[in-house]
């Protein structure tokens, strides 16, 4: 049971992560405009290319740099404005770029002369929205049951099972937990450690819910995690809109974003044609023309949703787009060890029934203010107070002897099926296909960790350790995009980017959801004084192991990470199967 100020903790903890976001906003804005970009908070000098008025009103701006980034990040809120005064500009959000370009959707057309830039706008109108939602939380005579389970005023319980004739092509505990989940009245939960089909499971209890005549919601953190639920409730035969910003969204959902849909609809003639009218109109007819547009597409988008099984999209997009949809009786919710409390407080608003699926051995929310209350789940705490959460065993991912190094953490409990218990890398590259498991050792070799003002940490040893490893793969017939680099630091990772642009790379928290045949670890950390901050986090370790498919490589100093009882573990199994190797070997 929460503690009886729960409610009040949240709300300070939200306060405080207000606090550190304004904090760093006005830091980064103090800073002349080539160190926020070197910070990643901003891109500079740029040049419009294109200014086009879109569906509803809207601007598109495409405009070109040179050296751009990926600090700024699709969906964000920016201001796009001279670069010697970029705040007093127009405000919109970033919808994507490339190498060369940056597309944004601003709320007026930019005026002036260039050079321009976008950096990044501080937006609180969500944290608002989540402090409102705690604040306002029912009390205990008013609430529904799911507010009384969420405080804590009634007992966890154990679902009565309620089976549903599409289990039956579930593995037996993916079939246990779907109807553990289906039969909760208020709560279920599921326990999806990597690989274990946790999508596949929800997608069949999203479809068991569209037959018992609700249209439920299909929610996640993260935009790659709502794709995938999304495309497999799609493939379920269910009728599926996944909302959000198009530049967010995987090419294979496309397809299904409401955006495609009412460009593709029955009113995409009509669409078309009005648009066509802006361009020609002049004047007051401008004006007539918008308005126009904006009834056509909403009377598209009113037709779309109601016939729609099941709406996916993000925690972020029920708060800036959901206040038009109507209300769902059940909200599936994946990723849920990654979600701040308050967001699903917010979000208990709106349904009677949560359906919670996560891993909380993976990583917990992201905190800039390091508030430990909003560092744990509210999966996490429900977990803690004994709601019942059944577990997903077998896993279709990870050879054997990498499930044997992630395993432990679940306490023995995951197994590899048969389907990819011995499946290896199929090129032969020695000494790194012959074992699925390994560790090169840089212990001695002077490989120390370095600090860049601005940039944190990174290892330029390591760096080229990885080098040696993706150089010996591809030369014996192994594809690039097969493999991925994963490191715990964005300097490492920006250093490993530019020197393999054609391999998969990103951080530990980037990459958790993703996986792929190779997956190569460079744990950066090595010091005099053995101190591994962060990446002593055991969850960290647990997701960059279980990325890898068949083959994984980790790089770092075992006299640094040994002090870590989780890499420690990790060190001794790849010793046990042979796959340890000192650096001094290459």
């Amino acid at each position: 049971m929460p503690a009886p100020d729960h409610l009040s903790r949240l709300a300070t903890g939200l306060d405080a992560e207000r606090a550190a976001l304004t904090a760093e906003d006005g830091a980064l804005r103090a800073l002349p405009i080539l160190e926020r970009v070197a910070a990643g908070a901003a891109l500079a000098p740029l040049d419009i290319v294109t200014t086009e008025h879109r569906s509803r009103g809207r601007v598109n701006v495409l405009l070109r740099g040179r050296d751009l980034h990926d600090g700024i990040t699709p969906g964000e809120p920016v201001f796009l404005g001279p670069v010697g005064r970029p705040e007093a500009g127009v405000r919109g959000r970033y919808e994507g770029g490339d190498d060369g370009t940056v597309e944004l959707r601003v709320e007026a057309e930019p005026q002036g002369r260039g050079p321009w830039a976008v950096v990044r706008r501080l937006d609180l109108q969500g944290l608002d929205a989540l402090r409102e939602a705690v604040s306002g939380a029912s009390s205990p005579r008013k609430a529904s049951e799911l507010a009384r389970l969420l405080l804590g005023h009634d007992a966890p319980y154990r679902p009565d099972p309620l089976d549903h004739p599409l289990f039956s092509t579930l593995d037996a505990s993916q079939h246990q937990a779907a109807a553990a989940a289906l039969g909760a009245t208020a709560i279920g939960l599921v326990h999806g450690p990597p690989g274990t089909g946790k999508t596949r499971t929800l997608a069949a209890i999203l479809a068991a819910l569209v037959e018992l005549g609700e249209r439920p919601w299909a929610l996640a953190e993260s935009n790659a995690a709502v794709d995938q639920l999304a495309l497999r409730a799609s493939e379920a035969g269910l009728d599926v809109v996944r909302i959000g910003v198009s530049a967010r969204v995987g090419t294979a959902a496309l397809p299904l974003t409401l955006e495609h849909r009412i460009l593709t609809g029955p009113r995409a003639a009509v669409l078309q044609t009005l648009r066509r009218d802006r361009t020609r109109a002049t004047g007051a007819d401008i004006g007539a023309v918008d308005d126009a547009i904006r009834e056509e597409w909403q009377a598209a988008k009113r037709e779309i949703l109601q016939n729609a099984h099941v709406i996916a999209m993000t925690l972020g997009s029920v708060q800036t787009r959901g206040a038009d949809l109507p209300n769902p009786r059940t909200a599936v919710v994946d990723e849920a060890s990654q979600i701040w409390e308050p967001a699903i407080w917010l979000l208990a608003q709106r349904v009677r029934r949560l359906i919670l699926a996560g891993d909380p051995m993976q990583l917990g929310p992201v905190v800039k203010s390091q508030e430990p209350i909003l560092e744990r789940s509210l999966l996490a705490r429900l977990v803690d107070e004994g709601f019942h959460f059944p577990m997903l065993t077998t896993q279709y991912r990870m050879h054997r002897v990498i499930n044997g190094a992630v395993s432990p953490t679940y306490k023995g409990g995951l197994i590899a099926h048969d389907s990819v218990a011995d499946r290896v890398v199929d090129v032969v590259a020695a000494p790194w296909t012959d074992i699925p498991l390994r560790f090169v050792d840089t212990a001695g070799m002077g490989h120390d960790e370095e600090r860049e003002d601005g940039h944190g940490l990174h290892n330029p040893g390591e760096v080229d350790i990885v080098a040696r490893v993706i150089d010996d793969l591809v030369a014996a017939g192994l594809g690039p995009e097969r493999i991925a680099v994963v490191t715990p630091y964005a300097a490492q990772l920006a250093r490993v980017r530019a020197r393999f642009p054609g391999v998969q790379a990103g951080t530990v928290n980037a990459f958790q959801g993703r996986e792929a045949d190779v997956v190569i670890a460079s744990f950066v950390r090595s010091n005099a004084v053995q101190e591994l901050g962060f990446v002593a986090d055991p969850r960290r370790l647990n997701v960059t192991v279980s990325r890898a498919r068949r083959l994984f490589v980790g790089i770092g100093d075992s006299a640094t990470l040994g002090t870590s009882k989780a890499f420690s573990a990790l060190i001794e199994r790849t010793y046990a199967v042979g796959g340890y190797m000192s650096g001094w070997e290459l």
